[in-house]
């Protein structure tokens, strides 16, 4: 290391001042200091994003969000489902294998009110909802076409959202027609989400949409013509299957014929003036006894039984004249499969 002699010597040789010299040094001294703090934060930004990179360690984020066995819709009655259903079907209409081929990555999958799909660098939704968006968080949405349907695709560099029309419907009928696929970045590095999208959307549009049933024509009260169908549990059924289902079982327990009832596109209907209506979503039931070992509820009002361990989850409600609780007890265990 050169001492302060050296450097007198150096300016005497040269004929410059010592203070150039040590000037020099210093910014060298400096110069290094500088690079060396560069290098830290450049590996410290590695290392956060690596720590970004990873997929969730508790997978489904709600033990009630895990994948379970749906039965497949066909035709335009994917349009027709709840949402945990629709959820549940997105997320299986095509293979694992396929999601992975899409997405590029190992992928994690859960359903809620839509499928929601996780890799080490994409958070993906898929969810069926009653009509095309007017606008986005991400701006106005273009109109562009996929798998030969109207779709609107809103992008920029954080993700793209595309809704495409499954089904051409009047909105706001009950019905849930259009399919709406969202891809956002989990990392800084963002890789391109426009083309996943189109190619997720139609996948999931041919695995969700075989041949099959069109939807029935809805009327202005969402009357749909009667139509009789096997019994069975209502369980995971298009809205209009589970009210053809209820004009069945609800002939069968009033000893009458069923063609003649009235059913409607939301999972209700009414015969010889006795309504049963199936919700996915309630008023919590305050229950007053049990039928069919389930809670219920029973009032001036009618019948509302509890169908899940959750008060304010699914229900069938009967409503109407005679004796509504020994109705329910008749028709209750075959909606629910027993």
């Amino acid at each position: 290391m050169a001492t302060p002699n050296d450097y007198r010597a150096i300016a005497r040789r040269t004929d410059r001042p010592m203070w150039i010299w040590a000037g020099c040094a210093l910014t060298s001294v400096l110069l290094m200091f500088g690079v060396g703090i560069f290098v830290a934060i450049t590996l410290l930004n590695k290392d956060d994003t690596g720590a970004e990179a990873k997929l969730p360690e508790v997978w489904p984020s709600k033990p009630e969000n895990a994948l379970r066995p749906v039965p497949m819709p066909t035709g335009e009655m994917v349009a027709a489902l709840t949402d945990e259903t629709a959820a549940q079907v997105l997320c299986q209409a095509i293979p694992e294998r396929r999601w992975e081929e899409i997405l590029g990555d190992r992928t994690l999958r859960e359903a809620g009110r839509a499928c929601h799909a996780v890799t080490t660098q994409l958070d993906v939704s898929a969810q069926m909802i009653p009509a095309l968006p007017e606008d986005t968080s991400r701006g106005a949405p273009v109109k562009t076409t996929v798998a030969g349907k109207l779709a609107l695709i809103a992008a920029d560099k954080d993700g793209t959202r595309l809704s495409v029309e499954l089904v051409e419907v009047a909105p706001h009928n009950g019905a849930s027609p259009v399919l709406l696929v969202s891809f956002r970045g989990r990392t800084i590095d963002t890789p391109e989400t426009e083309s996943k999208a189109r190619a997720l959307a139609e996948a999931l549009i041919a695995g969700a949409m075989p041949p099959g049933p069109s939807l029935p024509k809805i009327g202005e009260d969402g009357e749909i013509a009667p139509q009789q169908v096997e019994a069975g549990p209502l369980k995971d059924k298009p809205l209009p299957v589970m009210s053809w289902l209820l004009c069945g079982e609800l002939g069968r327990a009033l000893g009458v014929p069923a063609d003649k009832a009235k059913p409607t596109f939301f999972a209700s209907c009414v015969l010889n003036g006795v309504t049963a209506d199936y919700s996915e979503y309630s008023a919590v039931v305050s229950p007053t006894t049990t039928i069919a070992g389930l809670p219920a509820q029973v009032d001036e009002r009618g019948v509302i039984v509890q169908l899940t361990d959750d008060p304010d989850g699914k229900t069938l409600k009967f409503k109407g004249t005679g004796d509504l609780q020994a109705l329910a007890e008749k028709m209750v265990p075959p909606l629910l499969g027993r």
